[in-house]
């Protein structure tokens, strides 16, 4: 009989909800399955709520009954360390600390929230050296339980982009197995599981159309419409940054397009995020995406366009000196056109009503782009996306094809980015709605607790202080109109 391995690297009830999941897949499929839990190695936090403030409070952290839930289902937890020599820290082969070393930069970008981590910070050079010692663990773990194990035929990995992540990928793509990722789903009960990770630009859009291959264009089109009218603003918006928008456009933005005249939107996109996840995603030739929508500005006011500039609302969220680099990339492109409009991050400009009044639209890369393309928006891409090889539209990499191509709009099917949000949603794995949670108080009403350990490890960061200072930056990044809109709750 064959086995699964079934990683769990942190404590996210989201995930374990997800783990469980596919740990009664397995089960029914006849396979047995191992839970291996690799978080006594971790190099950053595992937990979505502080511990120790938990248990202040007289709470317990979700997670807490693992190995009683997987016991009751007759499933084993195995504990990395007993897999562990001595010498577990040691550097691997060559190749293997390079793939080491790029997921270990990814993380630090996320964890402090920077495109530019300072390593000669004693925070982020610590974390960086605990990151690099969890990867080479879980890898010679990984690949002692697979020598111990040979009935093992396949390995679960969440997503893929982190040291833990990546190395248990590398580990049990070197013993030959078969590899499923899993990550949060595109809906509350789905869950992602495929085999490449969730980031593979290539063959995450190869797969859309042996997906959706027996729907006819009106089943796509109503699966796309579903998830195109969740990300608008409303009380229960999947798009976490509809609650600090206005329902209507102010009367000035109303106004770009009066008189018949042409509106272009330029959106910005957090360029940190894709900066280590692979050559397949830095295709480009452009400095940075001011550069580039520096010089499609050039064209379309040569063109008559009126253009504004939309920048991503999650700005707020990033540390003081890439919040302050990307301000300053902001106000030299204001300098560089000074009939550009800019509408910062914090402004309550509604982004979907001023696609509305909007005929071409510019992105670096970020999931607007596909949204506009999917309302029939002539939409450029100045950098490689996730959607660009399925979606109708035209990415524009470089100064030099921006000379030969030339920016000129045309009709555009929006269908094709249907298609690729229909993949989206379809590809996912649906969970019972009623499925057991993790979290182990009222969801609805969590207590005191629970909150205050909350915001003590807010995103995954690995240090309480930094998790505080994560939210403080928010507050300190938006404008006092914002924040109170915020806290209001609208």
């Amino acid at each position: 009989m064959s086995h699964a391995a079934i990683m769990i690297a942190g404590y996210d009830p989201g995930y374990l909800r997800i783990t469980e999941f596919h740990v009664r897949r397995e089960l029914a499929t006849g396979r047995v399955p191992f839970v291996i839990d690799a978080t006594a190695i971790s190099g950053a936090g595992v937990d979505s709520f502080d511990r120790p403030t938990l248990k202040r409070f007289g709470l317990d952290y979700p997670g807490h009954d693992l190995r009683s839930r997987m016991a009751a289902l007759g499933v084993e937890v195995l504990d990395l360390p007993t897999y562990l020599d001595a010498n577990w820290k040691q550097p691997l082969d060559t190749e293997h600390e390079e793939v080491l070393a790029i997921a270990v930069q990814s993380a630090l970008i996320t964890y402090f929230r920077t495109d530019l981590p300072d390593r000669g910070r004693r925070l982020v050079k610590k974390t960086a050296e605990n990151l690099t010692h969890e990867g080479r663990g879980v890898y010679r773990g990984f690949r002692a339980i697979f020598a111990a194990d040979p009935d093992i035929t396949i390995a679960y990995v969440p997503n893929g982009r982190f040291p833990h992540q990546k190395m248990a990928y590398v580990a049990a793509s070197d013993a030959g197995l078969a590899m499923l990722h899993f990550e949060k789903g595109e809906t509350s009960n789905g869950s992602y599981l495929q085999d490449h990770a969730p980031q593979n630009r290539l063959a995450t859009q190869g797969a859309v159309e042996p997906l959706l291959a027996h729907l006819s264009t009106a089943e796509v089109d109503t699966v796309a419409d579903s998830w195109l009218s969740r990300r608008a603003p409303s009380a229960d918006s999947s798009n976490e940054f509809a609650a600090l928008w206005a329902k209507d456009l102010p009367e000035e933005l109303r106004h770009l397009s009066s008189g018949g005249r042409k509106v272009a939107g330029f959106f910005t996109s957090s360029q940190d995020e894709f900066q280590f996840l692979g050559p397949e995603w830095q295709l480009h030739e452009w400095k940075d995406q001011f550069a580039a929508f520096h010089a499609v500005l050039l064209q379309l006011e040569q063109q008559g366009y009126t253009c504004y500039l939309r920048v991503h609302p999650n700005l707020a969220t990033k540390a003081q000196d890439c919040f302050e680099r990307e301000r300053a990339g902001i106000r030299w492109l204001a300098e560089q056109h000074p009939d550009l409009l800019v509408i910062w991050h914090d402004d309550l400009a509604n982004t979907y009503s001023l696609l509305d009044i909007t005929d071409a639209v510019v992105v670096w890369d970020s999931t607007v782009g596909l949204e506009a393309s999917a309302r029939g928006l002539p939409v450029w891409t100045m950098a490689t996306s996730r959607y660009g090889l399925v979606a109708d539209l035209h990415e524009v990499l470089s100064q030099q094809q921006l000379e030969t191509d030339g920016v000129t709009a045309w009709t555009v099917n929006a269908h094709a980015a249907k298609r690729f949000i229909a993949y989206l949603v379809l590809r996912d794995a649906q969970m019972d709605p009623d499925f057991q949670t993790w979290i182990p108080w009222d969801e609805s009403n969590p207590p005191l607790g629970a909150k205050v350990a909350g915001a003590l490890a807010a995103g995954g960061i690995p240090y309480p202080s930094e998790a505080v200072k994560s939210q403080l930056d928010v507050y300190r990044h938006r404008s006092l109109k914002s924040n109170l809109r915020h806290l209001r709750g609208h």
